[in-house]
């Protein structure tokens, strides 16, 4: 941790710089209903719509890995990239909690959050709120909770944007986005097309997203109908080994895999002032039907194709009521969550033998929570925040074909979070924080179920322990003029963290863990047009104790978190109608997946990208270049020892790329 805390000197030397909400921004992670970032007691994030059109970023993963503690990671060579918050290693996308304008998309199976179905055009702001947003939201909040808001029809709208773009591996794609609105009603419309053949021979991806909002517009009334349909078809170009890796990194040893998606969702979402409070709720309803084909390519007799089905509903009421009592100003917001998921899961050597499959999964978890969470000012300076959370957690597996004991399994968890948040104001310009907290993780369907790991090479159910964290933080804020800065310290103690163990083909309940970590980041505009941004992340993510498969890992460090990461850039305003910006972003060295003991001879390399994008206007018109990875780096950022230790594999990504939008809007 010595060459991190010097890493961190040097941060703040330089004075890193990331752009933070500005003073009047408006946020709802905090409370799940709009507040003044300035009132909310704990730190928070937010992109604007304006930074996300600025950036060179392509996708959400890339877009968020720029900012603090933030990781993306890639295992599949899918455009939905894993996410991972704070340091969590293969299991970052289960303790990242993102959700679509307050609604969770974190499904109960082990696959990444739909990032490419959410159009970048469509978004009004990003929230991240790090470390907390479990008493509120429920499980996998321990690393943070993004939330992500998409435009909205505003009275008197009357709008159309349409882009085309075309880059490096064959990239094309279509955009459009249509709004309208009178004083009562509104509707936008969002719509993309998007194929290339990507970095990697097999690697072609085609898909299509289509989503919108109707909604009733008032003062005192809201009711907002959103629905979502989307399409991907994706080859997977698999693993490369070290030799590969140098020989031919863009090849391929699997050209016949693949995988599709199609999912739907469409909400329903209310609030009203009732003179008193304000009550809010909101109706979900989504789906997903995903399947892949993976070969066997050294048999040839053990071909894989997977079938699956997932269903959730979900209710979320809740309630704010702002009072006065003993001479301090209170809000407490009370909620309930209702969520139902149902998961059917067939797999089989073909699609033609899918009916006659040689494994079928099926199972459902019900989830019912109470919250309460209340907001006190005890001064013009000083505003604390208490909050609670019950959950219930009802969890049933089974695979139907097999038909013994330990292939099926019913579970019921009563995990509880709890939160301690506390703001000051030394100045109106500065302010330190903290908050102490608990927080949990329930399993999913993939974690518990193996299809081999059971007494004969069979499958079997094991429903494990939830997963728990003992959560601290302490930061200090600045906000002055044209310079904002943060910088925090944290702490997370876990107990039963989930995790996969190869040697078994099943997931396990870890010994105790930890993670420990430093976030700087400051943004200042130098000039009305030069504005700079960065931020530095240093964690320490290790084994308290225990031993996994008979050995001793104390003290050794999880695999796949970076020691630290950093990101620096710029956005600059050439002349009145041509920007440029850019962004430096570098990884630290991270152990390989699978060595928990750290006894691999080298760890995965760190790597550093540069991104530029340059902007031209024409009234109506822009021209955008961007060129990502401009250096034409070579690297990685999964990898995974193999099972005698002696070598390793990884997922190579794209070397130098291109890409050219042009876009016009129309009033």
């Amino acid at each position: 941790m010595h060459k991190a805390l010097r890493l961190g000197a040097f941060a703040l030397a330089i004075l890193s710089f990331n752009i933070h909400a500005a003073d009047d921004a408006v946020v709802v992670t905090a409370t799940r209903f709009p507040e003044r970032a300035l009132d909310v007691p704990i730190g928070i994030t937010v992109i604007s719509a304006q930074r996300i059109a600025e950036s060179s970023a392509a996708t959400l993963p890339e877009l968020l890995s720029q900012e603090a503690g933030i990781v993306a990671r890639d295992s599949t060579g899918s455009p939905d990239r894993q996410i991972d918050m704070r340091g969590f290693g293969v299991s970052g996308d289960q303790n990242t909690l993102v959700l679509l304008n307050g609604q969770r998309l974190n499904e109960i199976e082990l696959t990444s959050v739909r990032w490419s179905a959410i159009p970048l055009g469509s978004i009004e702001r990003i929230e991240i709120l790090r470390g907390a947003g479990s008493v509120l939201y429920g499980g996998g909040a321990t690393g943070g909770t993004i939330n992500i808001i998409t435009r909205e029809p505003v009275s008197g709208a009357r709008e159309a944007v349409l882009s085309a773009s075309a880059g490096t591996y064959g990239t094309r794609e279509w955009r459009g986005r249509v709004a309208t609105a009178n004083d009562t009603m509104g509707l936008m419309l969002n719509f993309n097309d998007q194929s290339s053949d990507n970095f990697r021979t097999n690697n072609r991806l085609e898909q299509t997203n289509v989503g919108g909002e109707l909604r009733v517009l008032g003062d005192k009334h809201q009711l907002a109908f959103r629905f979502g349909l989307d399409n991907q078809s994706l080859r997977l170009p698999g693993e490369r080994t070290a030799a590969e890796l140098a020989s031919d990194p863009r090849g391929t040893r699997r050209p016949g895999d693949y995988s599709s998606r199609d999912g739907a969702q469409a909400s329903i979402s209310g609030s009203t002032d009732l003179g008193f409070g304000e009550f809010a709720a909101d109706l979900g309803y989504r789906n997903s039907a995903r399947a892949a084909l993976l070969r066997d390519y050294t048999f040839g007799v053990f071909d894989t194709y997977t079938d699956t089905r997932v269903e959730v509903w979900s209710f979320t009421p809740r309630l704010k009521v702002p009072f006065q009592a003993f001479g301090f100003s209170h809000s407490v917001v009370v909620g309930m969550d209702w969520d139902d998921w149902d998961y059917d899961s067939r797999r089989a050597g073909s699609l033609e033998t899918l009916n006659a499959p040689v494994a079928r999964v099926v199972s459902s978890q019900k989830n019912q929570a109470f919250y309460v969470q209340s907001q006190t000012a005890v001064s013009d300076r000083t505003k604390l925040t208490l909050g609670m959370r019950q959950h219930r957690v009802q969890m049933t597996a089974a695979d139907l074909v097999n038909p013994a004991a330990y292939a099926q399994g019913e579970k019921t968890s009563m995990p509880r979070s709890w939160e301690v948040g506390l703001r000051h104001q030394f100045t109106p310009a500065t302010a330190v924080y903290g908050r102490a907290g608990e927080s949990f993780r329930i399993s999913t369907v993939d974690e518990s179920y193996s299809q081999f790991g059971g007494p004969f090479f069979d499958a079997i159910i094991t429903l494990l322990e939830p997963q728990t964290s003992r959560d601290r933080e302490l930061g200090i804020e600045h906000r002055a003029g044209r310079l904002r800065a943060r910088a925090s310290a944290y702490s997370m103690d876990l107990q039963n963290e989930i995790h996969y163990f190869a040697p078994t083909f099943s997931n396990i309940n870890l010994p105790p863990t930890r993670r420990r970590g430093l976030e700087f980041d400051v943004a200042w505009e130098a000039s009305p047009t030069l504005s700079l941004f960065g931020n530095l992340s240093l964690v320490e993510a290790k084994f308290r104790d225990g031993r996994i498969g008979g050995v001793d890992v104390s003290g050794k460090s999880i695999p796949l978190v970076p020691d630290h990461t950093a990101n620096a850039g710029f956005s600059w305003r050439v002349a009145e109608a041509t920007r440029l910006n850019g962004v430096v972003r570098h990884v630290g060295k991270a152990w390989y997946d699978n060595d928990q003991t750290n006894t691999f001879p080298s760890e995965m390399p760190a790597y550093t990208l540069v991104d530029l994008k340059v902007t031209q206007q024409w009234r109506d018109w822009s021209l955008s270049l961007a060129a990502n990875n401009l250096l034409d780096k070579q690297y990685y950022n999964y990898g995974i020892r193999n099972g005698a230790g002696t070598s390793f594999n990884a997922y190579p990504q794209a070397g130098r790329t291109l890409l050219a939008t042009l876009e016009l809007k129309l009033r």
